[in-house]
């Protein structure tokens, strides 16, 4: 049996989920909403599904099995907590909300509805960064010694109405950006001892943070950037052991200088988005629909496990030196 979808926002990231929709067997798209018209008609041109401009139009008339929330953070926790008051499995996409507290208020709502709920932390599901948390848990190369994380940009200027560009409707680069990064951070390691950096807070549109994770005998460092500079996507790692190292960079990950083959096998759709290691965002998709078929809980992304992500923005926010 399909599951039924429903897709809330067809802009950068719903246009990627809504090319992998199309090639998933087990998921039948049957709705998409956005407030824009005319995006939606163009983008859905040709497909045999309900088009809405309105969302709680589509609640009142759709039974989905699914709904995926690609909105602007800012519409996450109303949208989320709608939908799953209304009976239905939600997949969000990052961050899960933009402070603690609405983010408990979606965790509580999870909780009452007995519907499933994940955050689409996509870096958890992409091939290198799996490798990366495998080789620290398995102690391959003995332990970890340093990690060096990196996400870089220039000023995102194509979001609707540059909601981006607003700090109260996206967290700006490390609640947006950077959460990537700090997510698989708080996911493996846990929270840190200390936190210590420098934050550049959107001085000629340029926002860019470097942080230092404090742990016990290891060092974590993040960094992140909208630079106004004309410069392509960019983010990578490199991780230092014991007794070995891993590297990825330009999508390429090499384990101690000997390259990592990644089959592409389990690819899923095509996601026409310019972010390396795109494997992941068919595998979070399929991974949340397959615990909605068998009515399993997320035990790769937790809602309890999202949220302790955001309450490290915050912390780090507060711990950062402004520049």
């Amino acid at each position: 049996m399909k599951l039924k979808t429903a897709l809330i926002g067809i802009g950068g990231m719903g246009s990627c989920h809504f090319g992998i929709y199309k090639d998933m067997e087990n998921i039948d798209l049957t709705a998409v909403c956005d407030v824009r018209a005319d995006v939606l008609s163009q983008k859905t041109e040709g497909c045999d599904l309900h088009r809405y401009t309105d969302f709680d139009e589509l609640l009142a008339k759709e039974k989905p099995d699914i709904i995926d929330i690609c909105t602007p953070s800012y519409l996450h926790k109303e949208q989320v907590i709608k939908a799953l008051n209304a009976g239905v499995n939600v997949l969000c996409e990052k961050p899960m909300a933009l402070n603690d507290a609405d983010a408990e208020e979606i965790e509580n709502a999870a909780k009452k509805s007995d519907r499933l709920f994940m955050v689409a932390h996509v870096v958890r599901f992409m091939n290198a960064y799996i490798y990366l948390k495998n080789t620290i848990e398995s102690k391959k190369y003995g332990r970890l010694l340093h990690l060096d994380m990196k996400r870089l940009s220039s000023i995102p200027l194509w979001s609707f109405e540059n909601w981006m560009l607003d700090k109260e409707k996206s967290g700006h680069v490390l609640m947006d950006l950077m959460i990537h990064d700090i997510d698989f951070v708080q996911s493996v390691l846990g929270s840190p001892a200390d936190i210590s950096g420098v934050y550049y807070d959107f001085k000629d549109l340029t926002n860019y943070a470097v942080v230092n994770y404090i742990y016990d005998n290891l060092c974590v460092s993040v960094q992140g950037a909208w630079y106004k500079a004309d410069i392509p996507f960019s983010a990578g790692f490199r991780a230092v052991f014991e007794n070995g190292s891993l590297d990825f960079s330009d999508n390429v990950l090499s384990d101690c200088g000997e390259r990592v083959d990644f089959t592409s096998a389990d690819t899923i759709g095509k996601t026409d988005i310019n972010i390396s290691d795109a494997d992941g965002y068919g595998r979070e998709i399929a991974y949340f629909a397959d615990c909605v078929k068998n009515g399993t809980a997320p035990g790769i992304v937790t809602p309890q496990s999202s949220r302790e992500s955001i309450k490290l923005v915050e912390r780090t926010l507060k711990k950062l030196t402004k520049i």
